[in-house]
């Protein structure tokens, strides 16, 4: 079920998913680098190329992979010059061995996992290693009030992994069961945001209204009124945790 609805559920959002969604921190970045082979990389289920935008400095060879046309179009308006290809991340049609780093930010949890680690077995050269990353979303102050809105409103909406696992559960399970060896970093990613930005972020999520709702404007308001009863100075800071987990299989 989430591989299938994982290449389409992003599908009219790309726009607002590439103009709001939170990038990633420095110290993330740094850490990446102390710790896995850059040399040669693929981006799977890239999106719109955030965190491949993060990459583009310090790698080599960087190839993306998206399965959503809009995302992918939103992908190579934003990075022209690295090529995104129209693939999954169970079947991305890359060489064999060809590859010293896989990573998937913020996509992951839309995959067949081990379909995904058989592919990764496939491309990575024997030392290569798979980076597995997400900003995981506040859950108190402002993170309680907005997933109490988010629950009235979207019906789809789950905490963890789309409802594939609890954060927990998903983190006992990369530990103990996917990986060989694997290696966690963690650090804060505080996300300053205006209004729109706020709003825009939330409306970006697999699980939110669209305009074809007839609660969107209710929805719409909800969120706003969340954003008004934190903001500062026409500002909220959103205290998100980068996390990283690199394992070998």
């Amino acid at each position: 079920m989430f591989i299938e609805k994982g290449k389409t559920v992003f599908s009219g959002k790309a726009r607002v998913y590439a103009r709001n969604r939170p990038s990633y921190p420095a110290a993330l970045l740094d850490w990446l680098k102390n710790h896995a082979d850059l040399t040669s990389v693929a981006d799977i289920g890239a999106g719109t190329g955030i965190f491949t935008a993060c990459l583009v400095p310090e790698c080599g060879k960087l190839i993306a992979i998206e399965p959503n046309p809009d995302m992918r179009a939103a992908f190579e308006e934003f990075l022209p010059g690295i090529r995104c290809l129209a693939a999954s991340a169970e079947d991305t049609g890359l060489s064999d061995h060809s590859l010293s780093l896989v990573v998937a930010a913020q996509a992951f949890h839309w995959f067949n996992d081990q379909r995904f680690r058989q592919e990764c077995r496939r491309i990575l050269q024997p030392n290569g290693k798979l980076a597995i990353i997400w900003n995981n979303r506040p859950r108190q102050g402002i993170g309680t009030a907005y997933d109490a809105v988010l629950r009235k409103f979207c019906p789809d909406f789950r905490t963890g992994h789309v409802g594939k696992r609890s954060v927990d559960e998903g983190d006992r399970f990369l530990r103990e069961s996917y990986f060989r060896e694997v290696e966690f970093f963690s650090c804060p990613n505080p996300v300053v945001c205006d209004e729109n930005q706020f709003i825009g972020d939330k409306l970006s999520r697999s699980y939110a209204l669209t305009s074809a709702s007839l609660d969107y404007p209710d929805f719409v308001t909800a969120l706003r009124s969340v954003f008004h009863e934190y903001e500062r100075a026409g500002q909220v800071t959103e205290e998100y945790q980068s996390v990283i987990y690199l394992g070998t299989f």
